[in-house]
């Protein structure tokens, strides 16, 4: 029988060597069938039609291995995890790892996990070193039932030891602006109205509630005082906004590109008019008490992290972002469909509540949008369990009714649009 001409060296190796190579082609092979292995869509309908079996996941593109180690969590989500948890590594690869574990573990979670790379592994040219620690983050969870008890499937996502660094230091950074919210003193207010009784009861109460306030009812005079003393917000409403084209919005953020701007407005349609002058937030006609602080403590935590940390209150983002949506209407699909392929995003369709919290628990998500119609009464209290249990992962609400803003807002809504929906909102708010 005649020897296949790449086969010819590999008979003259010592067996030493040939199992050198045997480790190095196993590992090749691994590494083109992912590379070949055709990427997910960007859009899943959860449930699935054909939900794939944990015992069937990727063995014929992997090798199913069984080794033992121990993971430690380095940031808190939900979870309450032991300082060292015992976990059985299935598959390893350069993008992360998939074990099992009996502790119950959360999407988001950010773990360091410690195992010893079996002598097959390591006398390959590829591993040397048997002592592995790596820092992953959980990107989706599966449960299943054994004899033994529940026991949890887990992919994670490999990420660098600095990038672990960075999202410390984002905990850090949260913790300084709460306590710099918490001083009034040092936020200094411009209303510019020309509406005389409103911008006195506005003045009123931002006085009590301890801010620096000064007010003035002309452009000029309010350009005059932003060149003179450091103003940190400009308060105006739509009247005052659009006199000769939108002026005062066109100078303030030419002029002082650092410093928010709130604008109270009648309809949606005088929101999208001043989208293009980058108004960091809107109040709406006859706002309360409770709005107006939610609505001005956003913009100050935006403000504060540019000028604390020289970036933006939402950063910039990576690629591969997830976001939950829970709706049932084809437009909303059309427009986030668009917003996903040209931004890298990965969307999961949800159309009731309870499958909002399936996918919670097993998909990391960094965005919810929710549809009011599908929630109806109940949406403000899933926002407020949202954020109860997933403080991280902001939430937008869709809906018909602008009145129901301030109370979505109050119960932990991060952004809210009015329908119908255009895409230079949807461009607006995501990542």
């Amino acid at each position: 029988m005649q020897v296949e001409s790449w086969k010819e060296p590999l008979l003259k190796l010592p067996l030493d060597e040939l199992k050198k190579a045997q480790c190095f082609v196993t590992d090749l092979i691994q590494t083109l069938a992912t590379l070949h292995t055709k990427t997910e869509g960007s859009i899943v309908i959860f449930p699935p039609e054909d939900p794939l079996k944990i015992e069937e996941r990727r063995r014929d593109k992997r090798f199913d291995m069984e080794i033992e180690g121990v993971c430690s969590l380095v940031k808190k989500q939900e979870s309450e995890v032991s300082k060292e948890s015992p976990v059985i590594i299935r598959d390893i690869s350069k993008r992360g790892l998939r074990f099992v574990t009996s502790q119950s573990l959360m999407p988001s979670d950010v773990l360091v996990v410690t195992f010893q790379l079996p002598a097959t592994i390591v006398a390959g040219a590829i591993y040397k070193n048997p002592q592995k620690k790596v820092y992953v983050e959980i990107r989706r969870i599966r449960e299943f039932p054994t004899p033994e008890g529940i026991k949890y499937d887990v992919g994670a996502q490999s990420i660098e030891s600095e990038r672990v660094i960075e999202l410390l230091k984002e905990e850090e950074n949260r913790a300084q602006v709460n306590k710099r919210l918490a001083l009034k003193g040092d936020t200094r207010i411009l209303i510019a109205s020309i509406k005389e009784t409103q911008a006195k009861r506005l003045e009123e109460f931002l006085l009590k509630q301890g801010y620096v306030v000064h007010k003035v009812s002309q452009k000029q005079q309010a350009i005059a005082l932003l060149r003179k003393n450091k103003f940190d917000i400009v308060v105006s409403d739509i009247d005052t906004a659009k006199i000769n084209e939108f002026e005062l919005l066109k100078d303030i953020k030419m002029e002082f590109p650092n410093v928010g701007v709130i604008v109270e407005i009648d309809t949606m349609v005088d929101w999208k008019n001043i989208l293009s002058w980058e108004v960091d937030n809107y109040l709406t006609k006859n706002f309360n008490d409770e709005e107006f602080n939610i609505i001005l403590e956003s913009v100050q935590k935006k403000l504060l992290y540019k000028s604390m940390f020289g970036v933006d209150f939402k950063k910039s983002r990576l690629e591969g972002l997830n976001i939950l949506v829970l709706s049932k209407k084809e437009v909303i699909k059309k427009l986030l469909g668009s917003a996903a392929n040209e931004k890298g995003l990965k969307l999961f369709f949800v159309d009731d509540t309870t499958s909002v919290r399936t996918v919670l628990k097993g998909h990391k998500i960094d965005f919810i949008i929710v549809d009011s119609e599908i929630t109806g009464p109940e949406g403000c209290q899933l926002l407020m369990n949202i954020k109860k249990d997933f403080p991280h992962i902001e939430t937008i609400v869709i809906s018909q009714n602008l009145q129901a803003r301030c109370d979505f807002l109050v119960n932990g809504a991060d952004n809210f649009i009015v329908e119908p929906i255009e895409s230079q909102e949807i461009f607006a708010i995501l990542p």
